[in-house]
C-alpha cells in the first residue's frame, strides 16, 4: 500500500508513501509552487535545505509554528504571496510538522477563497493526524485553533525517514495519536501496540511505517465516512477536550499536542470509569499501555480552574453542555454530553492533585 485516496466531500486527496528525500523533492519542484516550511527543519535538513537555497525567493519560513500560528503570521503570508502575485494556478506546498501544515493549510485555504495545497507532513503527529481530515486552524487570544476552515489538501506525502531526526518526545509526540486511533478502534489495535513496544521505541523502520499507514486507514476511513464531523468523526476527539483545555492553559509557554492528550485520553479513561461507562480491567489496561512510554510531563502547568473554563469554550460544545468523547470499551467510544459541570469540575480537580502527587 504506497497510495491512498481519501475522498472527501468535494475533492479527493492523494496520500503517497515515499522512501527516500530524492522522492519528496520529485514532488516540489514545480515552478508554481510558493512552499511554507518550518526554520527549525530547513537548517537541519541539508538536502532539503540545498533545494530550498536554490528556490529561496519561493520559500517563506515559519519560526515556532505552534507559537506563530496566529493572525499576525498569517498577515505576513497574505502579504508574501500578494507580492508574488500568487493566483489559483499556483499551489502552496507545507514541509513541516502539525503546527506548519495546520498554518499553512489556513493560509491556503483562505487566500483567494483557496488555492492547491500539498503536505509534508515531517513529524509523526503530522503524519498521522494533522494532514489528515482537512482541519485548518490559526490560534485566536489564548485559544488554540479558534479560527479555522475545513479545507482538504491536493496531496499528502510520507516520508519516515523524517522521523529519524526527531528527538524522543517530539517522536512520543506523535505516537499519542496512534494510541488514540487503536483506543478508539478495536482490541486487535490496541493488543498490536502492546505487542510491538519495544519496536515502536526503537523505531524500527519496517514496524514505525506499518504503524503509520494502520494509523492512518484509521483516522481517513472515520473521515470519509463522517468529513464534516457531524457524527463518527467527532471520535477522534477521544481526550481532545481535556488535552486542549490543557494546551490553551499553557500557550504563554507551548506544550507538545500529544502530551496533553495523553493526559487528557487519562482523564477520559478515569472519567468513563467514573460515570461506569468503562470497566476497571480495561481502564488499567489502557493506562498501562500509555505508561510505557516515557512521557515527559514535567514542563507542562496543570491548572483545575483554566482547564475547565477553556473546555466550556470549546468549539465542539453544543446546547450550553461541555461535549466529551468517552470509552465504553475499546473501539466502542461514545459522545457524552456533561450535564452537570459542576461534577467534571470537581473531578479535573481530584485528578490534578492525583496526578502531581
Amino acid at each position: 500500500m504506497n497510495q491512498i485516496e481519501i475522498k472527501g466531500s468535494n475533492k479527493t486527496t492523494n496520500l503517497e508513501f515515499v522512501g527516500s528525500m530524492d522522492d519528496v523533492l520529485s514532488f516540489i519542484s514545480k515552478s508554481n509552487q510558493i512552499i511554507f516550511v518550518d526554520k527549525t527543519l530547513k537548517t537541519s535538513t541539508k538536502a532539503l535545505s540545498d533545494f530550498l537555497d536554490e528556490r529561496i525567493e519561493d520559500v517563506f519560513l515559519v519560526d515556532h509554528a505552534e507559537e506563530n500560528k496566529n493572525l499576525f503570521k498569517a498577515e505576513e503570508a497574505y502579504k508574501f504571496l500578494t507580492e508574488k502575485s500568487i493566483n489559483r494556478d499556483h499551489e502552496i506546498v507545507a514541509i513541516g510538522g502539525g503546527a506548519l501544515t495546520d498554518f499553512a493549510g489556513f493560509i491556503a485555504a483562505t487566500f483567494k477563497r483557496g488555492i492547491r495545497l500539498t503536505l509534508v507532513p515531517t513529524s509523526l503527529l503530522a503524519q498521522v493526524d494533522a494532514s489528515i481530515g482537512g482541519k485548518t486552524a490559526i490560534n485566536f487570544g489564548n485559544v488554540k485553533n479558534l479560527v479555522g476552515s475545513f479545507y482538504v489538501p491536493d496531496n499528502v506525502v510520507i516520508c519516515s525517514g523524517f522521523l529519524k531526526t526527531l528527538d524522543q518526545q517530539e517522536y512520543l509526540n506523535g505516537l499519542a495519536e496512534v494510541i488514540k486511533h487503536a483506543f478508539i478502534t478495536s482490541d486487535d489495535e490496541v493488543n498490536f501496540i502492546f505487542n510491538n513496544i519495544d519496536k515502536i521505541n526503537r523505531r524500527d523502520e519496517k514496524l514505525l511505517n506499518e504503524i503509520i499507514k494502520r494509523s492512518i486507514k484509521i483516522k481517513a476511513d472515520i473521515v470519509m465516512e463522517d468529513f464534516e464531523e457531524k457524527g463518527t468523526r467527532k471520535f477522534l476527539n477521544f481526550g481532545h477536550t481535556f488535552g486542549h483545555g490543557i494546551e490553551s492553559s499553557n500557550l504563554d509557554c507551548p506544550i507538545f499536542h500529544g502530551h496533553a492528550v495523553v493526559i487528557g485520553m487519562i482523564m477520559a479513561i478515569k472519567y468513563s470509569m467514573h460515570k461506569n461507562l468503562l470497566s476497571m480491567k480495561n481502564g488499567f489496561h489502557a493506562m498501562d499501555l500509555i505508561s510505557s512510554f516515557n512521557f515527559d510531563f514535567s514542563k507542562i502547568k496543570l491548572d483545575p480552574n483554566k482547564i475547565f473554563q477553556f473546555m466550556k469554550s470549546d468549539k465542539k460544545n453544543q446546547n450550553s453542555q461541555i461535549n466529551l468523547v468517552l470509552l465504553k470499551s475499546f473501539g466502542k467510544p461514545e459522545l457524552y454530553e456533561e450535564g452537570n459541570p459542576y461534577e467534571l469540575q470537581e473531578f479535573i480537580g481530584d485528578f490534578v492533585e492525583d496526578f502531581r502527587s
